[in-house]
Formats: structure tokens, C-alpha cells, sequence
């Protein structure tokens, strides 16, 4: 009988121990779960995580430390990043298919980016996550000569400046994998010459609404990189007409440490 129960637990010892290093050949990096578990690197060498007794992080005896799950994305905790994106111009609402007044915009969109959390790791299964408020601001610049009716625009906008203090991001992260999907929505003011001869706009300066999501990837020194995607409007709310408005997609590589 004593033979076959340690048959038993020699099977349930190995099997978890088989299973990690399968685990680490596919995924050669994941979130630190104990503070007292080996840890893999990117190089694929294990390291041995230790808990500071003063903050609680995880560094490792050598080399650089690894954050672990809870500590990445504790409450309190912030990122500042910076997102370039290439955007343009749809025609939505759409207009007269003939006569196509619409001006087309072409542009590059910079955005630094400061994202505090707001509430920890929080939900379960696919919801696990994390809520934060993010402040960013934009300048965006017109990279080819806005057309409108197949035509160059005369005194061709150039800039905008834009200011979105209230927005909201929620990102979708599980202990099991270094990425996650976000999703955010937000609302701010614009400034610049994009009025000139737009037709869409009538003031030099307008509210922006955006939102989108993206997916990011969370390296083992702390940074992390995503690709995005966000939907832009702007317009005056009717402060002074014509007030079409701008809508357009932008599609931005970020990055955040």
C-alpha cells in the first residue's frame, strides 16, 4: 500500500513540475504569482523573486526585478506614455455623394499620456481588470494637402492642439499572461486652424470625443507596448455655425513605463 501512495505522489509532483516547464517554453514570461516561486526570465533563466519587506514588490537576487501581478496594477499606481498614431477624415455623418463636401484630412496624432488606477485588480474571469483615469494631450498635424471636391483647400489647415483631462480606460488583465485588451472613452477641447476653410467647423475651438481599445503587451522591466485604435469627433456644440463636425479614425503604436 505505502508503494503505491508514493507512486501517487511522485505522479502528482511531476505532472506540475512538467506542465511549468512546458509553460515556460511557450510563455517565457508571466506574471509573478508568490513571492517565494521561481520565476522565469525572458532569457529563459530562473530567478528566485523576494518580497521587500517595506513596499511588498518583488525584485529578484540578480539581475532586474520582475513586478509582480498585484503590485503592477495596484491601486494608486500610474504609467506615463506617449502613443503616435497616423489618422484621417471619414465621411460620417455621410453628405451628397456628388458634390462630396467633406474635406479630407490626413494627419499624425501625438499624445502623451499620464494613466493613474483608480481601483486595483477588480472583477473575475474575463472581467478581471483594472479601472483608470487618464489625462492626455495631442497635437495633431496634417501631413498632405486637405482636398475637398477632388480640390486643395486654400489656406489649408495645418494644427491642432487638443486637451482630454476626462477619460476613462479599463484594462482587461488575467496573472496567467504578460498582454491584455484595454477599451477607453473620453472627452476634451481642441484648439487650432482646422476651421479654416473646412466647412465642417466654424470656430477655432472645439470639444473632442474619442473612444476605442487597443491591445497591450506588459514587458518584464515594467513598460509596456500597445497597438490602439480610436474613433475622433470633433465639433463646437453649436456655438457657432456651420457645425458639421470632424470625424475621423486614428491608429496609434504606444508606449508606457
Amino acid at each position: 500500500m505505502k508503494i503505491y501512495v508514493w507512486a501517487l505522489w511522485a505522479i502528482l509532483t511531476l505532472i506540475p513540475l512538467n506542465l511549468a516547464n512546458a509553460g515556460t517554453h511557450f510563455f517565457p514570461y508571466t506574471f509573478e504569482q508568490d513571492a517565494s516561486t521561481p520565476v522565469p526570465s525572458l532569457a529563459g533563466e530562473e530567478k528566485v523573486a523576494q518580497a521587500h519587506p517595506e513596499s511588498g514588490n518583488a525584485s529578484s537576487i540578480d539581475g532586474p526585478s520582475l513586478p509582480d501581478f498585484e503590485s503592477r496594477f495596484a491601486k494608486g499606481s500610474y504609467q506615463l506614455g506617449l502613443t503616435f498614431g497616423y489618422g484621417f477624415s471619414i465621411n460620417i455623418p455621410p453628405v451628397d455623394a456628388v458634390s462630396d463636401e467633406r474635406t479630407r484630412l490626413r494627419f499624425v496624432h501625438i499624445a502623451p499620456n499620464f494613466k493613474y488606477n483608480l481601483t486595483g485588480i477588480m472583477g473575475k474571469s474575463i472581467y478581471r481588470g483594472a479601472l483608470y483615469w487618464v489625462v492626455e494631450a495631442a497635437v495633431a498635424l496634417t501631413i498632405d494637402n486637405p482636398r475637398r471636391n477632388n480640390q486643395p483647400v486654400d489656406e489649408a489647415p495645418t494644427f491642432l492642439i487638443a486637451l482630454v483631462p476626462a477619460q476613462l480606460e479599463y484594462k482587461f488583465v488575467n496573472p496567467g499572461r504578460p498582454w491584455g485588451i484595454f477599451v477607453f472613452a473620453g472627452m476634451g477641447g481642441t484648439w487650432g486652424d482646422w476651421f479654416q476653410e473646412t466647412k465642417e467647423l466654424a470656430t477655432a475651438f472645439n470639444f473632442v470625443l474619442q473612444g476605442g481599445g487597443g491591445i497591450e503587451y506588459f514587458f518584464a522591466n515594467g513598460t509596456a507596448l500597445n497597438f490602439n485604435y480610436r474613433l475622433w469627433h470633433l465639433s463646437n456644440s453649436n456655438i457657432k455655425g456651420p457645425n458639421i463636425g470632424i470625424n475621423a479614425h486614428i491608429f496609434g503604436l504606444g508606449y508606457s513605463f
